[in-house]
């Protein structure tokens, strides 16, 4: 039974839907042309979820969805209002004369209906932009991942998701679960905005955060023998927060004692230290006191590091200036030098200082090094706490690159092993994909040993739109190194200079970011001298995401590719001066092509994740 009623405000109205026995969904009509609503879901006069929606009055471009299976029987409310007249990402009513705004219709909330399953399911994941190997949303938006944590035989991955639009706005943690890091399984929403004002003062999000495994118990969380999940992240509205979980992560209440850690900041990084027996919290302070000379005070931007014996109470220790946001900290042994281990922490965009650290205060050895070369698609990654098997873990967000048309937008970055190497030009953070991508691998070709002299070229035709993983190594010789990835091209010039060109004439086509977030840049020339005889190009294709590895990760690019592709993967020698060359000219220059591999990669998502 649907029963319809119209509030006598005119600014608000509402609708009341009982939820019969199999229905799990309710489903919500979107379109981004209609205007903004704020809606309240609840049940028992209890609220679920506030959040603001462009409800579609007429033809919907997409549908989602609440998850109502543990209400059936029940009856829902949904009321809708006028949304804020100026609510960060997302599309807001025009502005006018109080006579030329439209009223609030039902159009929209007359649409709303519950079911087994929503409008789309039945081509989920086989969308014609939907990537295949790296992760994103059934619905809406997707940014930053967070909590990330291994236990008992399940990686999770929870990140920051927008349930009811295509742009940023509402900030829930969607949560996916996998077996092997590669096929995940999505999850109803984890953590939602705290919906209560007494308790915030204002309006919350569920912003950037952590999650840990307690095996010591420090926090007294143990019951019934159920070591939870415990979730560190900002809410808006308080401050650093704790959420619990005693059903693997599925669901989590909140800590009564919260906030636990009020100041200027957020996106808490939380893991344990087993040599002072602590834990540890770094995280991103917006503006911290400093005393300068003359009885002055400044405000700095730091990441800063906090100590808790039990996870509830924190001690401030120390701070390094100049970084922005979602931080990381993590020790790495330095490959082949055995014995030898260094810390790394970085921000944001992967900027990141090496050094030590004795629990409560990093020492830089080598100051801010950059990580990513794409022009500011890499973002906001984290690292696997509790990780398995030792392996350091990253997954990044691939910010900016978006999926116009779709049901969802942007996606999470291929999860790549992360390995600390000592290299010409200091210490390199060096990411490469994870082991795992060999299991995706089908339809394989392979060249080997080829010489490859000027105006000459090796190469691997593809068909079809499927995900594609390439590794090239080659040999050098006295000529500049090319490979030409569907019409995307990579050089270097044997020298010192490594550069891309973008299909279409070098020209790219750049969305607008679909949120409160700086647009991206051309990818420019880098300086980059090899100190091996060998060089390597890995890379992995997926609809309009290009990531490549130089070296193991000694260069690391994330970029859109929007251009048109071809369908060919060449390795060619080419002279002459251009964009990052060094003007080889005449001479029949060569280089020897030890390998070009091109797999076929199989898609990450089946039938199981469907339901």
């Amino acid at each position: 039974m649907q029963v319809f009623c119209q509030v006598s405000k005119e600014n608000l109205m509402k609708r009341e839907i009982k939820i019969l026995e199999g229905q799990t969904l309710l489903n919500l009509p979107v379109n981004s042309s209609d205007r903004m609503v704020r809606a309240t879901i609840s049940v028992d006069g209890k609220p679920l979820d506030l959040f603001t929606i462009n409800l579609a009055e007429k033809d919907p471009e997409f549908w989602t969805f609440f998850d109502v299976s543990a209400y059936q029987g029940k009856t829902i409310t949904i009321v809708i209002e006028d949304a804020p007249s100026r609510f960060p990402g997302q599309n807001t009513q025009k502005s006018g004369k109080p006579a030329e705004i439209p009223t609030l219709n039902s159009r929209g909330l007359n649409k709303i209906f519950a079911d087994t399953k929503f409008p789309g399911q039945d081509s989920l994941y086989i969308e014609k932009g939907r990537p295949q190997v790296h992760f994103s949303a059934q619905r809406g938006w997707i940014n930053d991942p967070n909590g990330l944590v291994y236990d008992e035989g399940e990686y999770h991955m929870y990140f920051q998701h927008n349930p009811y639009g295509w742009q940023w706005g509402n900030m829930h943690w969607g949560h996916a679960v996998s077996n092997d890091l590669i096929r995940w399984q999505q999850l109803k929403e984890a953590i939602y905005p705290v919906i209560d004002k007494n308790a915030t003062g204002r309006g919350d999000a569920a912003f950037s955060g952590s999650a840990v495994i307690d095996p010591e118990n420090t926090a007294g969380f143990r019951k019934d023998g159920i070591d939870p999940i415990i979730a560190i992240y900002t809410s808006t509205g308080r401050g650093e927060c704790l959420k619990i979980s005693y059903d693997k992560g599925r669901s989590f209440i909140d800590y009564e004692g919260n906030p636990i850690l009020k100041h200027n900041g957020r996106d808490p990084k939380v893991f344990w230290y087993a040599p002072g027996k602590h834990w540890v919290m770094v995280v991103w302070e917006s503006g911290i006191t400093k005393k300068i000379s003359l009885g002055q005070e400044v405000l700095l931007r730091q990441h800063s590091i906090y100590t808790s014996p039990d996870l509830k109470s924190w001690t401030y220790q120390s701070g390094i200036s100049g970084f922005y946001e979602c931080p990381e900290l993590f020790k790495l042994p330095v490959e082949g030098e055995p014995g030898l281990s260094k810390w790394v922490m970085y921000d944001a965009d992967g900027r990141y200082v090496v050094g030590d650290f004795n629990g409560k205060k990093f020492i830089i050895d080598q100051d801010f090094t950059r990580y990513e070369n794409g022009g500011g698609y890499f973002y906001a990654s984290q690292t696997f706490n509790n990780s398995p098997d030792g392996r350091r873990i990253q997954v990044g967000w691939g910010r900016n690159i978006t999926n116009p048309g779709m049901p969802f937008n942007q996606a999470l970055l291929f999860p790549c092993e992360l390995k600390l190497r000592k290299t010409l030009n200091g210490y390199r953070l060096c990411p490469t994909p994870i082991r795992e991508i060999n299991t995706l691998h089908q339809n394989s070709q392979v060249i080997t040993d080829k010489v490859i002299q000027s105006g000459q070229s090796e190469s691997i035709t593809v068909k079809g739109d499927n995900p594609i993983h390439i590794i090239a190594e080659f040999e050098r010789g006295d000529a500049p190194i090319t490979l030409n990835i569907l019409g995307y091209e990579l050089r270097h010039d044997n020298e010192w200079i490594f550069a891309t060109t973008a299909p279409d004439d070098r020209k790219v086509k750049i969305e607008a970011p679909a949120g409160p977030f700086p647009a991206p840049t051309a990818s420019t020339p880098v300086t980059y001298v090899p100190g091996s005889s060998i060089f390597k190009i890995e890379a992995i294709v997926d609809k309009n995401i290009l990531e490549f590895y130089v070296n193991d990760g000694e260069l690391y690019y994330v970029t859109a590719f929007n251009g048109k592709k071809t369908n060919k993967i060449e390795a060619l020698v080419s002279g002459g001066s251009g964009p990052g060359g060094s003007g080889f000219g005449g001479g029949n220059r060569k280089l020897i092509l030890n390998k070009l591999e091109v797999h076929e990669l199989n898609s990450i998502w089946n039938n199981e994740n469907k339901k």
